[in-house]
């Protein structure tokens, strides 16, 4: 059974009311799975369970393993994904009992670049606990029931999306739920109202169910049905992505910039006094049989190349209005090029049963010689998940200013559940800036508010809303 987990990012809740007051008991990181003795870490083994997400750690001498639960049902979950961090390269640390756990092995940089989970100890697996296969083979009613559960005890934002679980819910108890095809459209049509990109539903063949609406796009399609010329919408989304592409290659840098780390990041000067930095996506970067650390080493090694070329800019535009997201830990990468002093960006924070759980605080550290001249980062509502993160993690810094319109607001990560052979996904992480604001829904708000998809010339439009930027870039420095 294959699953598209790789795109996902899975977050887990801890509770800091409870872990800020456990005394370490090892304050060194370590391994959860001790490779060279081919066994788990004995300071770990027993059971545990996630504040906030509904999931437990089975830490058995061999492996460890991963179950789902709600307040009626529990299940070994189906996630080759997480549990072959969990049994390779996740660390942690051990805190009475409290574990938290790193996820993804980033060398001397594993507590800097993600969230801790925590899980506390408890004595047992709750006696009903099905296998997976066993959860699989429960009616279509049962399944419906469990995906009922799961998505009004784990999604974060009903309030602020105002959906109405009960009502909802209750216009499909009557539904024909006795083929795998009516459990799919229903579970998608559910996820489909929440106007949420990150909450979907996947079936075993990798088509899924979800939102996909944003206000660009529905610009973009006002256009088409406006022209005669395309007579396939999606092939002039495509003629729209790539004459913007062409646009910052050919007019913005002249042919003269650079693409590296898999095209993902385009870079060069605009004229003398601006750079600019085009970052696409921030996963990716090299191919799959690369691990994260060496992606974020690769990173590494062609930002200070860049940095170091636009060091005499006077200032750079940092563009990530049509970056579909990535991993926060590439994001943090990048944003550590301009700041020359930790800076606090947000807390992770996660929700369960109507509760936020403080998860982590997010820092941006500085690199070595981090550009600290003016920065302006350019987004749209095409920006989302790690961009969003991305803007946010930029906005604290005393030399950013945020430009453009408002991003998506599809910020949280996303917790993964089996709903018998489906995957489904939830959004149930904030992330609460200084202010004690958070932005999922309404999205990450610009310093300076320029539109930047203009239904008049769409083709052209980002590209005269960065040569904008730039003219009032120069114009600063005249006056």
């Amino acid at each position: 059974m294959k699953y598209f987990i790789f795109l996902i990012i899975f977050s887990f809740a801890n509770c800091n009311k409870n872990s800020d007051n456990n005394q370490l008991v090892n304050s060194k990181i370590e391994y959860t799975f001790l490779k060279e003795k081919k066994h788990t870490n004995p300071l770990i083994r027993g059971i545990w369970k996630s504040i906030g997400n509904g999931y437990f750690l089975e830490v058995r001498e061999d492996s460890i393993l991963l179950y789902s639960y709600t307040k009626s049902y529990c299940y070994k979950e189906k996630n080759d994904y997480l549990e072959g961090l969990l049994n390779s390269q996740s660390q942690f640390i051990l805190r009475q009992d409290t574990v938290g756990i790193y996820l993804t092995d980033y060398g001397g940089e594993t507590t800097a670049l993600q969230s801790k989970k925590d899980f506390i100890k408890i004595d047992k697996l709750p006696e009903n606990c099905l296998s997976f296969n066993e959860m699989t083979s429960l009616n279509e009613k049962e399944l419906f029931n469990l995906y009922q559960e799961t998505i009004e005890e784990n999604y974060a934002f009903a309030n602020e999306r105002q959906l109405n679980w009960a009502q909802t819910f209750k216009n499909y108890q009557d539904s024909n739920l006795s083929a795998d095809l009516a459990l799919f459209e229903s579970m998608g049509e559910i996820a489909t109202l929440t106007k949420d990109q990150h909450t979907k539903v996947i079936a075993q063949d990798g088509s899924r169910l979800q939102y996909r609406i944003t206000p660009s796009a529905l610009i973009v399609q006002s256009v088409f049905e406006k022209q005669t010329k395309v007579k396939d919408l999606n092939e002039y989304f495509n003629l729209f992505f790539n004459s913007n592409s062409t646009n910052i290659s050919d007019s913005l840098l002249m042919g003269k910039g650079k693409k590296v780390l898999n095209g993902n990041i385009e870079w060069g000067n605009i004229n003398d006094k601006v750079g600019y930095i085009n970052i696409s996506s921030f996963a990716g970067f090299l191919n799959q049989d690369f691990t994260r650390t060496q992606q974020i080493d690769s990173i590494k090694f062609h930002m200070n190349e860049i940095v170091t070329n636009l060091q005499q800019a006077e200032a750079i535009i940092v563009d990530v209005s049509f970056n579909f997201g990535g991993f926060d830990a590439s994001a943090l990468t990048i944003a550590s090029y301009f700041t020359d002093k930790p800076i606090f960006a947000y807390t992770s924070q996660v929700f369960n049963n109507g509760e936020f759980y403080n998860e982590d605080k997010v820092f941006v550290y500085p690199s070595e010689k981090p550009f600290t001249k003016p920065v302006y980062v350019l987004m749209t509502d095409i920006s989302r998940s790690a961009a969003e993160c991305f803007a946010m993690m930029m906005e604290p810094l005393p030399n950013v200013q945020l430009v453009g319109t408002s991003t998506l607001g599809t910020l949280s990560g996303m917790l993964g559940k089996s709903i018998g052979g489906f995957y489904t996904t939830y959004s149930n992480q904030r992330l609460v800036n200084s202010a004690g604001d958070y932005f999922e829904v309404k999205g990450v708000t610009p310093d300076i508010e320029l539109t930047v998809f203009e239904e008049s010339d769409i083709m052209n439009a980002h590209l005269n809303t960065v040569k904008k930027i730039v003219n009032d870039i120069e114009n600063k420095k005249k006056n």
